[in-house]
């Protein structure tokens, strides 16, 4: 057995090791089509990649963050948005709040390709809430919000999230993109002046001949064209230097939006150029397949073009406008119906996570219950076996205890009742007293005799205890004093335990012995009851009344009996009101 072991472990060892050598290779091979830009195949080997770090117990965070990110690459976003889901979850799991930020961020930013602005507005919010100002990636949160607040117009809402940006970047460049991008707004807002004055100091920065070309045109273009609106004059040379740049980067998006600036810079100078710049734009912009871009640029047309051609370009533009809305919906639904199979495929992997850690729970809880019960039973056991001993050893001691009780009480019963009593007698004779009365003394002494001896007799126990407890109540009944018993047949007493039939038996001789000594009562009631699993029995006599002190071990000795058979007992006396014992025990 010992062996098979060790064999066994050794084959996982090596198992694990090959699975951890071929994850080498497979992150070697994906590094290098990632600088071959080969997007394709690093796709393939991150896959690859996740299988064989699930199957190791790896975390997948990464590994889901890079998958998703060469899926935005390729231009592939809704692919990109499930594998960055897979991996916040993931961090939010191991408890990595900074990076599940971070990937809350790029979700945000597909969100806003997709025109779910409110959605992304959310998730961006989300991504915030983790990040508390703990990374440089916030600026690009807030740039992100100030985007989706830009594209639903609320121009001063997208001013304020690129404060925000502007404010925590230690990023020059950024900071100049930001700044860019709020200047921008102005110009929406028609606050020209406020937007020359931000193009203004990112062009006198020495930092601006260092800019990304796209972003260095960019400026130089809304620079001039912010000028334009305001009335101010402006050179042709800052429009063309601006369209040079984007020509030699090929920013067609910027070069669009040039052609239109020119177009406005010719509308009054010189239509036909303005025109023409109009054509141009629509041109690129169809070339481009940039739809909004389209749209503007007829627009512009249907404005500049003559009447018999405004018609046609009316329905183009009509045309378009409806799939525009057709194309927009539909790209919409497509990252709408990601979203919900991607949650409806969570919900159903939380249930059967839940279930399966229900089962676990379950069996370990099962697990638990059979060692508890195991532990109880040996507890139990262990008590069992400790109580009994100490239950015998108490019974040897009480045993002793009450032989050396009902000793002392013998003897001094004996000395009180007898030994004076045979003393006078034995005076008696030697004074030469009458023969009739010294045969009455000593009837007298036999009488005690025998009563010491019945009071202390074995008791009869089992199917004759009822009759032999009667027996009892008969030798107290006299004349005098009338012992009466009440439901004593309708209880079974004689089903008792032996031990529970002499403490009955006891503490009532016990009870009628006080009685006739102390109390001179003319009538005694002894009531037995029974209600469910427990014996009541109630003494009641009509004599004067005991004084406790008096009978103090007596009382004690009844307490005691009771107590050793699982049972209780009270005492209550007045002064010629009577005497009464009750006590009850588990049948």
């Amino acid at each position: 057995m010992k062996q098979i072991k060790i064999l066994f472990l050794f084959f996982s060892f090596i198992v694990v090791n090959f699975q951890k050598n071929n994850t080498k290779s497979l992150v070697q091979k994906r590094k290098e089509a990632v600088q071959e830009k080969d997007l394709s195949s690093a796709i393939r080997y991150t896959k690859d990649v996740i299988v064989l770090k699930n199957k190791l117990r790896h975390s997948l965070s990464k590994e889901y963050y890079r998958l998703g990110y060469y899926f935005f690459l390729n231009n592939k976003q809704d692919s990109a948005y499930v594998n960055y889901k897979k991996s916040k979850e993931a961090y939010e799991k191991e408890g990595d709040s900074l990076n599940a930020g971070k990937v809350l961020k790029e979700i945000a930013v597909i969100e806003s390709n997709y025109q779910l602005y409110y959605k992304s507005d959310s998730t961006a919010i989300k991504a915030l809430k983790y990040l508390k100002n703990r990374d440089k990636i916030i600026t690009s949160v807030y740039n992100c919000l100030g985007i989706n607040a830009n594209q639903q117009k609320e121009f001063k809402e997208a001013i304020y999230w690129y404060d925000l940006a502007i404010k925590y970047t230690k990023d020059e460049i950024k900071k100049s993109r930001y700044n860019s991008n709020k200047a921008n707004n102005y110009i929406f807002l028609k606050d020209y002046e406020k937007a020359i004055s931000i193009y203004k100091s990112i062009t006198s920065t020495s930092l601006f001949n260092s800019l990304p070309l796209k972003l260095k045109s960019k400026v130089l273009d809304n620079y001039a064209y912010a000028k334009l609106r305001l009335g101010k004059d402006v050179d042709l040379e800052e429009f063309l230097i601006a369209q040079k740049i984007k020509n030699h980067i090929k920013d067609f998006d910027g070069l669009i939006t040039n052609y239109s600036y020119l177009s406005d810079f010719y509308m009054i100078k010189d239509k036909k150029k303005s025109l023409n710049y109009a054509y141009k734009m629509y041109e690129l912009a169809i070339q481009e397949r940039k739809s909004e871009s389209t749209i503007e640029a007829l627009d512009r047309l249907i404005i500049l073009e003559s009447d018999h051609r405004i018609k046609k370009l009316a329905q183009k533009r009509f045309r378009l406008k409806d799939s525009i809305v057709g194309a927009r919906k539909k790209s919409q639904n497509k990252l709408v119906k990601v979203i919900y199979n991607y949650d409806k495929e969570k919900k159903q992997r939380i249930v059967a996570e839940k279930k399966s850690i229900e089962n676990k729970l379950e069996v370990e809880k099962q697990k638990s219950e059979k060692q508890i019960w195991l532990f109880a039973v040996i507890i139990t056991i262990l008590s069992s076996i400790v109580y009994f001993f100490y239950k015998r050893e108490k019974n040897k001691k009480e045993k002793v205890i009450e032989v050396y009780k009902t000793e002392t009480r013998l003897a001094k019963k004996i000395h009180d009742e007898l030994a004076n009593d045979v003393y006078l007698v034995m005076n008696k004779i030697q004074q030469g007293e009458d023969e009739e009365v010294l045969l009455n003394k000593l009837e007298k002494i036999y009488s005690q005799t025998r009563n010491i001896s019945h009071e202390n007799s074995p008791v009869l126990t089992g199917i004759q205890f009822e009759y032999f407890l009667k027996q009892l109540f008969t030798e107290f009944n006299s004349d005098i004093c009338k012992v009466l018993n009440k439901g004593l047949s309708s209880i079974e007493i004689n089903k008792l335990t032996k031990e529970k039939q002499i403490v009955i038996y006891r503490v009532l001789q016990e009870l009628l012995v006080n009685m006739k000594k102390y109390s001179n009562a003319s009538l005694v009631m002894i009531t037995f009851k029974q209600e469910k699993d427990k014996l009541y029995i109630e003494y009641k006599d009509n004599g004067v009344g005991v004084d406790k002190l008096k009978i103090k071990n007596g009382l004690q000795n009844m307490e005691t009996r009771i107590k050793s058979v699982g049972g209780t007992i009270i005492f209550e006396s007045e002064n010629q009101k009577g005497f009464q014992a009750k006590f009850q025990l588990k049948k």
